[in-house]
């Protein structure tokens, strides 16, 4: 074999570890999209059961209603609910695969088989006069023995979905990754190992031209692209085009490396993304649950309560303890609303919209509050304000949630300024810019980094959520979410929004 038919051999070989990267790349990204469909899958399977769960507990509310006599039409509903129940019970069981959520399926199959056999002998006691055997049994079978295990059935079913989806979608996105490592490892190796073979060839043949290739070879094997090609490959001989052609070579393998490193980020980043969203799925599946468990309850005591204190003399003590209950029940309420404000998805529309109007529009809200804590407000709008592209409900909501800590932060009176003025920026397009000021106790150094974390609070009955809800609208809209404070003196909170239609 002549010296040019063995160098065209040996860099017709070089060119297998470009190819063997480009193939374990789409590879990767094979794998890394697979894992997202079964993640897609299993969230659907998750959607599908959170519609079972809804209509089964809307059925236990009509059985309730009908028996209490407050809905004489709750029991045509609960059977329109029941065939509803049915077709989407069985759209689950059918996108189920697993043997043991099979069982799960099964399971809670049984109980609702259960709870409509149960609700046919309640409903033929009522019609049949004997309401009090009715309710006797509602208490003792429907609210004893039933309603635990469905809660417990659920429960167990969430926390398999949520935990099987979460681990399965990792461990395939870290086995890709260690499989991935592995391979560019051997690759690398390799490449090293066939580059000392080549130098020795080269050496026996020719001296310094060879050495030179020599060089670069070593170099790419090493990953040192960069100082291959800063190599002197002026050569023109057989020997300077290989030298030439190993150059653009590394050039090659330099940039399908740093691709493949973006893409290995992209697919990091994808999985963190997965999981958040699984975290906040999670956490809605959780708010759903609460409010469902905890809003009629509390509406009934709520109730209870206003009754007992309407019938009481007006010089009873026991006046105020009714009133303190009513309170912790409104508290309660507004916490609930907050977490399912925060964790429900929410869509974007955008459009053109006057920030004055909006502005002025939630200073209308606070009037009674400011009124009522003898608060000082100013308030300083541009009359020429521009429109704002942004999706009206979303920026009042971030507005007033921000409005209220401020109120919060001065029971006892202050100052509270509110300022909309457009500005200009040197790279980007205009904006416009909504501060509001308070005087009141203001936020400790080392929490207000945290202050906009959901489920962090500085205030004994706060929720955590209103400025994490705040700051999530103002990026929702493209828009930016700023805060000072300083201790003793007051807040100052600065949402920017977009003016115009974005270019895309």
């Amino acid at each position: 074999m002549t010296f040019k038919k063995k160098l065209l051999v040996a860099f017709c070989i070089m060119t297998v570890p470009l190819a063997v990267i480009g193939a374990l790349a789409l590879w990767s990204v094979r794998e890394q999209r697979a894992a997202i469909g079964r993640l897609q899958l299993s969230l659907s399977r998750a959607r599908i059961f959170a519609e079972v769960e809804s209509s089964t507990y809307r059925k236990l509310r009509k059985i309730r209603d009908y028996l209490s006599g407050q809905d004489p039409a709750a029991k045509a509903e609960f059977e329109r609910l029941d065939a509803l129940s049915r077709s989407k019970l069985a759209e689950w069981k059918a996108a189920t695969v697993d043997p043991a959520d099979l069982g799960l399926v099964g399971g809670f199959e049984q109980l609702d088989g259960e709870l409509r056999d149960l609700a046919a002998r309640l409903f033929s006691l009522f019609e049949d006069g004997k309401r009090e055997q009715a309710l006797r049994l509602m208490q003792e079978d429907l609210n004893g023995h039933l309603l635990p295990s469905l809660d417990g059935t659920i429960t167990t079913i969430y926390a398999r979905s949520r935990t099987r989806t979460v681990q399965r979608a990792f461990g395939e996105v870290e086995a890709s990754a260690h499989t991935t490592t592995l391979l560019l490892v051997v690759i690398v190796a390799a490449s090293a190992i066939f580059s000392g073979l080549f130098s020795i060839l080269i050496a026996r043949n020719l001296a310094r031209p060879v050495e030179d290739l020599k060089t670069i070879m070593d170099r790419v094997g090493e990953g040192e692209f960069d100082r291959a090609q800063a190599l002197d490959a002026s050569g023109k001989d057989e020997i300077g085009d290989l030298a030439r052609a190993f150059v653009r070579m590394a050039e090659r393998l330099k940039r399908a490396q740093e691709d493949l490193r973006h893409k290995i980020d992209s697919l990091r980043e994808t999985q963190s993304q997965l999981v958040q969203s699984e975290k906040l799925a999670s956490l809605g599946q959780m708010a759903a649950a609460v409010a469902h468990g905890l809003r009629n309850p509390l509406a009934s005591i709520r109730a209870a309560t206003q009754v007992s204190l309407h019938r009481l003399p007006a010089a009873s003590p026991l006046r105020e303890q009714l009133t303190a209950v009513i309170a912790e029940v409104d508290r309660l309420e507004k916490r609930i609303v907050h977490l399912l404000d925060f964790t429900k998805p929410v869509a974007f529309s955008p459009s053109p919209t006057s920030v004055r109007e909006l502005v002025e529009g939630v200073v209308g809200v606070f009037d009674e509050k400011i009124s009522k804590q003898g608060v000082r407000l100013h308030l300083d709008v541009d009359a020429q304000l521009p429109e704002a592209w942004v999706d009206a409900p979303q920026v009042e909501q971030a507005i007033i949630e921000i409005m209220a800590n401020a109120l919060e932060a001065m029971p006892s009176g202050g100052s509270l300024s509110l300022a909309a003025r457009s500005r200009e920026r040197e790279t980007d397009r205009s904006v416009v810019e909504v501060a509001i000021a308070d005087t009141g106790e203001g936020i400790p150094a080392g929490a207000i980094l945290r202050v906009v974390e959901p489920f962090f609070t500085t205030k004994a009955d706060g929720t955590g959520l209103g400025l994490a809800i705040a700051k999530r609208f103002v990026e929702q809209n493209k828009g930016e979410f700023g805060i000072s404070s300083v201790e003793q003196k007051g807040t100052v909170v600065t949402i920017t929004l977009p003016i115009g239609e974005p270019v895309l």
